[in-house]
């Protein structure tokens, strides 16, 4: 019965930070650049979020992390604090909401395919043609306008939010071997440190840039969402889900965030709905819904 209930909690906790980070797209997208330039957000987020860990930690039981841990976690932090931070701001600041959000739907899939290699799962036939349909979903979007321009904004937005939700889905296969030893707290106070000290020298020069007292009260509110919303609770949520549940269930609840960026984009003006994006909101959804489904059978 307490497994169980820690099971409903994890879903909840996922639910949580899933509707946060749906939120979280058009907050961030408000903010930059003209309050904050997208690479010194990723330092003051990481930087942020690392010290409300490391403070968070002093309330609960000491744990000793082993050094071949830290040297894993130094990996996990690469991949999921690193890239994954500075590809989704960067790409967020040159494409949509709605066309961010879509694209990191397809997480589940990635999520299968690294579970697959890493924690030898099999690929069956049903699970291919959902990774396929996923895909073709997410190329409509990047191609939406044809042969895409590279040096066009929305494709490099589209591009980098796609290399950041690949990224992503590793961190999710990876970061569940440390989270079945450790805290999460525990893992994720080291995972922000290790990651710290590598956004900082990303996003020096757009720190040293930024004009802090030009930042309007409403500015800081959005910023402060970043840190302790959609980085601070949403990092421990995921961990908390992840303690307890697969990485692909855990990857799956992504499909929330289109959903809520969408009418969150579309009521405050950032974007509108149309063909294209049903259409590759549908055939994304149609693919994690054959891999999710496929893999409970």
């Amino acid at each position: 019965m307490h497994k169980s209930r820690l099971k409903t909690w994890a879903h909840l906790a996922l639910i949580t930070a899933n509707t946060i980070y749906g939120v979280n797209y058009s907050i961030a997208k408000a903010v930059m650049p003209d309050q904050i330039k997208p690479l010194a957000l990723v330092a003051v987020r990481s930087v942020s979020a690392a010290a409300l860990f490391w403070i968070t930690s002093l309330f609960m039981p000491r744990e000793k992390v082993d050094r071949k841990d830290l040297i894993y976690l130094f990996m996990c932090s690469f991949f999921g604090v690193v890239i994954n931070q500075v590809l989704f701001l960067v790409g967020l600041n040159y494409t949509s909401p709605v066309n961010s959000s879509i694209i990191i739907s397809t997480n589940p899939i990635f999520a299968f395919i690294f579970a697959a290699v890493i924690l030898k799962e099999n690929i069956t036939f049903l699970k291919g043609i959902g990774l396929s349909i996923g895909l073709s979903g997410v190329l409509i979007l990047i191609l939406q306008n044809g042969t895409p321009d590279i040096s066009s904004r929305t494709f490099l937005g589209d591009l980098y939010t796609l290399i950041n939700t690949i990224s992503w889905a590793f961190y999710t296969v990876i970061i569940k071997r440390m989270l079945e030893k450790y805290n999460p707290v525990t893992v994720m106070k080291w995972t922000f440190l290790f990651g710290m000290f590598t956004t900082i020298p990303i996003g020096y020069n757009q720190l040293n840039a930024t004009d802090w007292q030009a930042i309007t009260f409403n500015g800081w509110l959005g910023i402060g969402f970043v840190i302790v919303g959609a980085t601070y609770l949403g990092y421990l949520l995921i961990s908390f889900g992840l303690k307890r549940l697969s990485p692909t269930i855990v990857s799956t609840y992504t499909y929330l965030n289109p959903v809520i960026a969408a009418w969150l984009a579309s009521l405050l003006g950032q974007d509108h709905i149309d063909l294209t994006m049903i259409m590759s909101a549908v055939l994304i959804f149609t693919g994690v819904f054959v891999v999710s489904w496929q893999k409970k059978t």
